[in-house]
């Protein structure tokens, strides 16, 4: 079998924008560019990056929520962006998503029960209603809620509570597939790493394969087997997580761990501030799309794009300076 459940080749997102008010014409915003990933079944792929990188809307395009400019995304080997119909739903069985934002996501006039089977009705599930219940009772004792709590209403949980009712929601299809697009960001850092483990937990009693959207590269360290780092609609490195964290060779990827804090209180590193703010996506960039902020570069770097090259076993970069 196939150990490749996603592969992405070549995959753009462009969205025109107009010139404003005083100007004419339009622009492109970029905000996928060219971004190439293969997600291995049963792995963790951490997608990690600032606001505004592109990570939720090449999320979306996965789910085919937005139509890619150009590009192929396959399934388990087949082509997703040529399904329509029946063939669409029974993809987005297999992939399901779980939010950001447990607050804004649940429909507060639904109780929890109801939030979590909504699914099966959207997707014409053939389940009973006692089979209903039973599916229910059981997926809520997985994630950690009371059966009581099932016919509650969104605003009587915590934000944890409301996080668990959204995991649940994912998992009600069964599928092979989950995207978690920044799921423990809105929490409370007490409240995190439970979440952290309770997905790793499903993962390995539901047999998931994750794509982990974060910007926060302490817990994707943690979450993932592989991550790729994203700037600019870009990959600019990609490895296993402690190639990445442990040995990271981009410049981008490096300012990032500074930032993680340590929790060795003897441990001493020294910050990388990058300076200025990510530039437009609908500012065409010459050369390294990173080089204005970058502490280390050189004239080729504002000159020429570098390519995404192997650095070491399965350890890939877009930087000019190797080792820099």
């Amino acid at each position: 079998m196939n150990d490749i459940m996603l592969d992405i080749r070549g995959l753009k997102k462009h969205f025109a924008v107009s010139g404003g008010f005083l100007s004419r014409g339009t622009g492109v915003i970029r905000a996928v560019d060219s971004v190439s990933l293969q997600v291995k079944r049963g792995e963790t792929l951490g997608l990690v990056g600032e606001s505004g990188c592109g990570k939720s809307t090449l999320a979306r395009m996965i789910l085919r929520l937005e139509a890619p400019t150009a590009g192929q995304i396959r399934f388990e080997g087949e082509d997703i962006l040529a399904w329509k119909g029946g063939a669409l739903n029974a993809f987005r069985r297999k992939v399901q998503m779980i939010f950001q934002d447990p607050y804004s996501s649940l429909n507060p006039r639904q109780t929890a029960g109801g939030i979590i089977e909504e699914p099966l009705h959207i997707h014409h599930h053939r389940w009973g209603r006692e089979e209903i219940k039973k599916e229910l009772r059981e997926l809520a004792s997985v994630v950690g809620l009371d059966e009581e709590q099932l016919t509650r209403y969104p605003h009587e949980f915590s934000g944890g509570q409301r996080q668990r009712i959204g995991i649940a929601r994912a998992l009600i299809l069964k599928p092979r597939l989950v995207i978690a697009d920044e799921p423990v960001s809105a929490l409370d850092v007490s409240i995190r790493a439970q979440i952290l483990n309770l997905l790793k937990r499903l993962q390995r009693e539901f047999d998931l394969t994750y794509l982990f959207i974060t910007h926060d590269l302490g817990v994707v360290r943690h979450m993932s087997d592989r991550i790729a780092v994203m700037y600019l609609g870009k990959i600019v490195e990609l490895g296993g997580a402690e190639q990445v964290c442990g040995a990271p060779v981009h410049p981008y990827t490096k300012a990032l761990l500074s930032a993680v804090p340590s929790m060795d209180p003897l441990k001493k590193s020294e910050r990388t501030v990058l300076c200025g703010e990510m530039p437009s996506t609908a500012t065409p960039q010459q050369g390294c799309a990173f080089h204005q902020r970058c502490p280390v570069r050189i004239g080729i770097c504002e000159e020429r794009e570098p390519l995404l090259e192997q650095d070491g076993a399965g350890h890939w970069a877009a930087c000019h300076l190797t080792g820099c």
